[in-house]
């Protein structure tokens, strides 16, 4: 029953903010940021960082994963690289460039866009795991099979945005997890960068007490250094 509750609530705040970010959008022209990052980076975390300094987040709200606004959406070109079972990813559309992007998401020129990264291991580790606990797979070894196109997508993911960042730096910025949550300090030099105001006062660190995730008390199947042995010849 609290769960129930809870994913109504979390259902009715994601209608509300929709319908305010559009009505926001009919007198804010300029200066929004968009946030990106794949499955288990920290966008959660990152959003909310984002909501507490008050920054406008375009796509704060963006229903399904294979709408461009979405956060997790895979831009990449070689549409083969989404596995299969993750299929509501899968999608036709292509951009070249940060005006294809804008474009197709329907966003202003000038948006900003923040993407947020974990280190290779840290992130591989924590998809994998969160991959049983959610049923992709029957069970470990059939998991095991699949970790090379896990981590093709990965690659994928974020070397398309490493791209995209490299001819637009003052647009697109990627950013690491694990310096985000050992100092604000990471976030503040990337709005600044963007020219993005905030008006609160800002920790060292931001911590959320209510944060969107998955429960803490998952069965974690494989760690770190077993991941980083899979993958070492990849």
């Amino acid at each position: 029953m609290i769960y129930y509750k809870s994913r109504f609530k979390r259902k009715l705040i994601r209608s509300i903010n929709k319908r305010k970010i559009k009505i926001k959008r009919l007198f804010k022209k300029t200066n929004w940021l968009a946030h990106h990052g794949i499955e288990r980076s920290g966008t959660n975390y990152l959003r909310s960082c984002l909501s507490f300094l008050k920054v406008d987040i375009i796509n704060e709200v963006s229903g399904s994963e294979n709408n461009p606004q979405h956060k997790h959406f895979r831009w990449y070109q070689d549409k083969s690289l989404i596995p299969k079972f993750r299929s509501q990813l899968l999608n036709n559309i292509n951009a070249c460039s940060l005006k294809d992007i804008n474009k197709l998401c329907d966003y202003p020129n000038d948006t900003k866009h923040i993407i947020i990264k974990k280190t290779l291991i840290k992130g591989i580790t924590s998809i994998v795991n969160y991959a049983l606990n959610d049923n992709w797979f029957k069970n470990k070894e059939e998991l095991k099979k699949n970790i090379p196109k896990i981590l093709r997508d990965y690659k994928a993911y974020y070397n398309f945005w490493e791209r995209i960042s490299i001819e637009n730096p003052n647009q697109v910025i990627m950013i690491s997890y694990e310096d985000l949550v050992v100092s604000s300090e990471t976030l503040l030099e990337v709005l600044k960068k963007f020219g993005i105001n905030y008006k609160v006062k800002v920790p060292k660190k931001l911590i959320f007490d209510e944060l969107y995730q998955s429960p803490k008390n998952r069965k974690k199947y494989f760690s770190e250094n077993e991941l980083s042995e899979i993958i070492s010849d990849r």
